[in-house]
């Protein structure tokens, strides 16, 4: 689930529509003349001719999740939908709820529509390829974990670097959950090793489990991550500013039912963006929504139903648009997203490299184009209506920005000194002996180092420097501090927005941990530099701006 975010919102004419600035430019226009003069408008911007041919139905189906809610049973959609005689039939079958069972379907034609997450679909629609392509395409995401999947530990734990190769961890199999551990097993050095697992059918068994202190380590989804705050269980990590994009939920459609009922899938489109914009103006009336759809896990109690909705991000239409398409002259996020996934997949020997699809071939726009280009014709008739001396009769075009963060306020560096979310793993940036210089092959292992921190966009960093034992202790550390510092100036150079200077604590070592291979210490692997996440002090995270 995810935070709320101040997100880019429709300017005026989208806003209040064109009747509202029909009455602005009547001044300008004048009454009896309006009349022709839409008609004339009209005729330059003529609305696309989607007309659904006889009633539609659209069979889709997901799981429990609540960001998929607005699609079971919304009065709003479903009412929207009606007008243009489209039904959306929910099948609630716990069948579909396992992942592989979902892509089958989909690929069958039992379904039109799934609901699903990016990892989930391309690991399990490579099983379900027609040839060589998968079994439908990505019309749009639905939304984005952001706190509402996260790790939690035992009592007394405070980051991932106490975890022991004797702890135990339990995730549901195959759910988001196990998604969010492969992706903190591969990131954190504290949990590269095999670490035993009980896996657990739905979250509420790890809960369970966590509190019995059969595991030590649960990965949870809401309402169980409000319980377990709410129980004193620490919170290491979490989707959002600390996971940043790894969940996404995308709505698929079979590639047949795409080619026969555009027209229908149009209508979905629009009518899906229009009830997410509706609750975004009635927070209230969502939250109320969720946790009667969260059934007995939130059991009425709408305390839980708010931590539910606070823990997902509703992709809007703009967001879509122009954040994960590329619609708005911004850079795709889509199409890397899907490369980031299919490798985290591959490490995890989930899926071979040779079964993932190019990313272009499993990602279909048009819908959303359609959407952008109907908005833009109404805003721009509507301006035209206003005329050109009419108040507000120009039109701003909407902006949407990805999340912004402040990082640490100065001397809040000292109160940083002891925390920490855990040690990351990253490659080691080598240095000649006795310097602090990167050469060309140093700048490039910090270049993958600075993509691997922006998957933490929301998290400061501590970075240590340590040498082996050779040499003057007070010179080696002042040397372990100047490595640390300039691999950091190295990442504000590549990235000033990603990587302020003060998104940074430095430290040096020297020699105080030297690293021992049969009891001796290897000289070369001593002469290293760690980064540890932290969550920044001083100043809350800030969302990116608004137009």
């Amino acid at each position: 689930m995810k935070k709320n975010k101040k997100r880019g919102r429709p300017g005026p004419v989208l806003r209040f529509g064109i009747p509202t600035l029909i009455a602005v430019g009547i001044g300008s226009v004048g009454y009896r003349y309006l009349p022709q003069r839409l008609a004339a408008l009209q005729a330059v911007y003529p609305a696309p001719q989607e007309v659904v041919a006889g009633p539609v139905t659209i069979r889709v189906t997901g799981d429990p999740w609540s960001g998929y809610s607005t699609f079971r049973g919304e009065p709003r959609l479903k009412e929207a939908l009606a007008k243009d005689r489209v039904t959306l039939a929910y099948l609630d079958d716990e069948k579909y709820y396992d992942q592989n069972e979902r892509m089958r379907a989909l690929g069958a034609g039992e379904i039109d529509v799934a609901l699903t997450t990016l990892d989930a679909f391309l690991q399990h629609g490579a099983k379900h390829r027609q040839g060589k392509q998968y079994p439908g395409v990505i019309l749009f995401g639905v939304d984005e974990s952001a706190g509402g999947d996260a790790i939690f530990l035992a009592k007394g734990r405070k980051s991932f670097d106490e975890v022991t190769t004797a702890d135990k961890v339990c995730f549901a199999e195959g759910t988001p959950s196990e998604h969010l551990w492969d992706f903190a097993s591969l990131s954190f050095a504290a949990l590269e090793s095999e670490l035993e697992k009980r896996v657990g059918l739905v979250a509420e068994d790890c809960w369970k489990k966590l509190e019995a202190q059969e595991v030590q380590i649960a990965v949870l989804w809401q309402p169980f991550t409000a319980i377990a705050e709410k129980a004193g269980y620490p919170k290491v990590f979490a989707t959002g500013g600390q996971a940043d994009d790894v969940i996404l939920d995308v709505l698929v459609a079979n590639r047949n039912f795409v080619t026969k009922q555009r027209a229908a899938l149009q209508k979905l489109t629009a009518a899906y963006f229009k009830t997410i914009a509706g609750y975004q103006r009635d927070l209230d009336a969502h939250a109320a929504f969720i946790t009667s759809d969260c059934g007995p896990d939130c059991a009425g109690d709408k305390s839980l139903g708010r931590a539910v909705l606070s823990g997902i991000d509703f992709l809007t239409a703009e967001e879509n648009a122009c954040l994960w398409f590329g619609q708005c002259g911004k850079p795709n996020k889509l199409q890397p997203r899907v490369g980031k996934t299919g490798k985290l997949l591959i490490a995890k020997h989930k899926i071979d490299a040779a079964e993932l699809p190019d990313a272009a071939s499993i990602v279909d726009d048009s819908f959303l184009l359609g959407l952008k280009t109907e908005r833009e014709r109404r805003a721009q008739l509507a301006a035209e209506v206003a005329g050109p001396d009419a108040a507000g009769a120009a039109v701003a075009a909407t902006t949407v920005e990805e999340a912004r963060y402040r990082y640490m306020v100065p001397g809040a560096e000292d109160a940083a000194a002891g925390s920490g979310i855990g040690t990351l793993t990253l490659p080691p940036v080598f240095f000649s002996e006795g310097s602090y210089q990167l050469d060309a092959n140093a700048q490039n292992v910090v270049a993958v180092i600075a993509d691997k921190l922006r998957s933490f966009p929301a998290m400061c960093v501590r970075v240590t420097g340590y040498t082996n034992s050779k040499g003057d202790p007070a010179a080696n550390k002042q040397l372990s501090k100047l490595r640390a510092l300039v691999i950091t100036q190295e990442l504000t150079r590549l990235d000033a927005s990603a990587f302020p200077a003060n998104r940074f604590v430095v430290k040096g070592r020297g020699a105080e941990q030297p690293v021992l291979n049969a009891g001796n210490e290897d000289s070369r692997a001593s002469r290293r530099t760690e980064f540890t996440l932290f969550e920044c002090p001083g100043v809350p995270a800030a969302p990116g701006p608004t137009g």
